[in-house]
């Protein structure tokens, strides 16, 4: 299956036509980075009649899962650009989460407890598998010229426009463009270009992260939690379904954990199988990770507009990462496509950055709050935590 994904997701780089110009070609927008949010931007802005060059500095689909689970709103823009209805096809439909102590399930929810919804509440679908398909609509819309291993090396900022340079195996060249727009996720070249620098605040917890195979249909479709499970005494863990037989599994280590030593497959291994007990599976990725809570001062720079990762990032708890991110994109899309005709001045665009930096701060305040309450930063709030998980069964 790894090897088949490889041959799938994996992208040559071509030579663009604009690389053998005598001066910096013009184009209406960049977007720098083909992850899930500036493709939405590509697709969004080219069902809207708007072409863009849209630049990744790669030429292959990330691997692991990465992000996961992707919200009713979100499913519904993604419908509205072509592929919602084939992400729920893919995906693990899901609605109910279960929260443990110990080995007693203590809270349960249902996130859409009504029907007659054209999306669900949550699908889980590995990342590659969404990016694959935003891709294939890309190469479906003539307006996108989707052009990998092309590396952002310089910007430089203009009251009417930018120009970038653009580093590829054929060597460096330059475009310019009225509105260039950075998605290029947490480790952003272009923040680092800009000099803008990261606010919040980075936890120092480890999590070992890992997508494992093994068959196990008598385990409900669900999201489970555990506060201190016997498998695992004294920390986190967390268990969701994935399609292709598949599993995600997270497990707090603790801020001291060694990563290197976490990685090694004998130490890891072990804690995976004193969760699933005689089950047979297979480690198909892993990783160790920390994570932020954070964003840049401001979205808008000029004619350049950071969205995703790129200006704002959350802890995985909550799945606010990815989901809104392209909302950014969705917000973002309608408002340029205003500028570009002439329906509405610059001044729109700063409506993007109220609009999505207060929806960041928020997602950073719930994120911040739940870090908080899984990894407790001192023994009182390990007490008030417990307190709350003990009294959790008794609430309406």
């Amino acid at each position: 299956m790894a090897n088949e994904r490889k041959s799938l997701f994996h992208f040559g780089y071509r030579r663009s036509p604009d690389q053998d110009a005598g001066k910096p070609p013009s184009h209406t927008v960049i977007i720098v980075g083909a992850g899930p949010v500036g493709l939405s931007l590509a697709i969004d802005l080219a069902q809207r009649g708007v072409p863009s060059v849209l630049l990744d500095d790669a030429d292959r689909i990330g691997e692991g899962s990465r992000g996961l689970c992707y919200s009713k709103r979100t499913l519904e823009i993604l419908d509205r650009l072509g592929v919602g209805e084939k992400l729920v096809q893919m995906g693990v439909t899901w609605k109910l989460g279960r929260v443990y102590l110990g080995d007693r399930s203590v809270y349960s929810f249902d996130l859409l407890p009504e029907d007659g919804h054209k999306m669900p509440a949550f699908i889980n679908l590995q990342q590659f598998y969404l990016e694959k398909a935003l891709v294939d609509r890309v190469q479906e819309l003539p307006q996108i010229d989707l052009r990998w291993r092309n590396r952002v090396t310089g910007i430089e900022k203009r009251n009417d426009g930018v120009t970038v340079t653009i580093e590829t195996p054929d060597g460096p060249y330059r475009l310019e463009a009225a509105w260039v727009i950075a998605a290029d996720g947490a480790r952003s070249t272009m923040r680092d270009l800009m000099g803008l620098e990261f606010k919040g605040h980075t936890f120092e917890e480890k999590f070992l992260i890992a997508d494992l195979r093994m068959p196990a249909d008598d385990i409900p479709t669900e999201r489970r939690f555990w506060f201190d499970p016997p498998f695992h005494s004294g920390q986190s863990a967390l268990m969701h379904r994935q399609p292709d037989e598949s599993w995600r599994v997270d497990l707090q280590l603790g801020p001291d954990a060694d990563i290197e030593h976490e990685l090694k497959p004998e130490n890891y291994t072990p804690r995976i199988r004193k969760m699933l007990g005689d089950r047979d599976f297979h480690v198909d990725w892993v990783s160790i990770y920390r994570f932020n809570c954070r964003r840049i001062d401001r979205f808008v720079h000029g004619r350049v507009v950071f969205v995703g990762d790129a200006a704002h990032q959350v802890s995985p708890f909550g799945a606010r990462g990815a989901n809104s991110g392209v909302e950014d994109a969705e917000n973002l899309a309608w408002k340029l496509v205003a500028v570009l005709r002439g329906d509405a001045g610059d001044a729109l665009i700063e409506s993007y950055e109220l609009e999505r930096m207060q929806a960041a701060d928020e997602n950073i305040g719930h994120s911040t709050r739940s870090t908080d309450f899984i990894a407790p930063r001192s023994p009182a709030e390990r007490t008030l935590r417990n307190a709350v998980l003990s009294l959790a069964p008794h609430a309406d």
